[in-house]
């Protein structure tokens, strides 16, 4: 099964899939677009379908942008992944997929809105009774709609950042040296593709990792300076326990061998 859904919206999409290829995935993107028009960017994971050669002819005949996720880090897509839970879980509840399908689309999100209202500018009617003044089109109020999603997606941050003890860790440079934990090896910044995933490069090969995966190294320059700081230490009497006394070779030492 595949799945799509419009960030603004929350409009989800879903299609049967005979086969798991580029072919197959094409084929139910051409619908959905002849449905609703080409979108101008089409986001998606890093799976073969969507990297084959197949697949970059037809964003290009078709002129949209394509866009992966960072690779091995789900959250970078993260409302897709709710979206394909969402889906799951009313398929998996529902006898009739199709009606809970069109439930969801008519049930107003947390801003009040329908994803059908904010897609098509209407209610869609469903098995619960409603007015026909309710079905007239109607366009929502962008600035107010716009204000509210932002103050959702600020709340869901904030307590995300609080309960997982998240901090702002300042961003990757070109150059930067990290740590690749997933691969256990280090790598160095080549570029910043999109928000929080880079293009790093390793001993062997070229990768890309979302920040998540990333541990910045400290600088080798300063480490080999703390080095010789410590292997060749300049003369500093201004410590607290004063300068190192001279011995006296004349004073006999005891039979211990301590000089007395």
């Amino acid at each position: 099964m595949s799945t799509s859904c419009g960030l603004y919206s929350r409009y989800i999409e879903i299609a049967k899939l005979s086969a798991l290829s580029s072919e197959g995935v094409i084929t139910h993107l051409k619908s959905i677009f002849a449905r609703h028009g080409i979108p101008e960017i089409v986001i998606s994971d890093n799976g073969p379908q969507y990297s084959s050669e197949m697949f970059t002819q037809f964003s290009k005949q078709y002129g949209f942008r394509h866009v992966t996720s960072s690779p091995r880090y789900a959250q970078a897509n993260g409302e897709a992944e709710r979206a394909v839970q969402t889906i799951k879980r009313l398929i998996g509840k529902s006898a009739d997929p199709y009606l809970a399908l069109l439930s969801y689309r008519a049930t107003p999100l947390q801003q009040g809105y329908s994803p059908a209202e904010l897609l098509m500018g209407r209610n869609l009617r469903t098995t619960v009774p409603i007015t026909q003044c309710q079905l007239k089109p109607h366009q929502p109020d962008q600035n107010s709609l716009r204000q509210k999603d932002k103050q959702l997606k600020e709340a869901q941050k904030n307590y995300y950042d609080k309960q997982y003890q998240a901090k702002d860790r300042e961003p990757l440079k070109h150059g930067d040296r990290v740590w690749i934990q997933d691969q256990e090896l280090s790598g160095t910044v080549l570029s910043e593709t999109c928000r929080r995933s880079y293009m790093l490069q390793t001993r062997n090969s070229i990768v890309r990792r979302n920040k998540g995966h990333l541990k910045r190294l400290p600088d080798q320059t300063e480490d080999c300076e703390d080095l010789n700081a410590t292997e060749n230490p300049t003369e500093d009497h201004t410590h607290d326990e004063g300068p190192d006394e001279p011995i006296d070779a004349t004073v006999e030492p005891r039979r211990s061998g301590r000089l007395r």
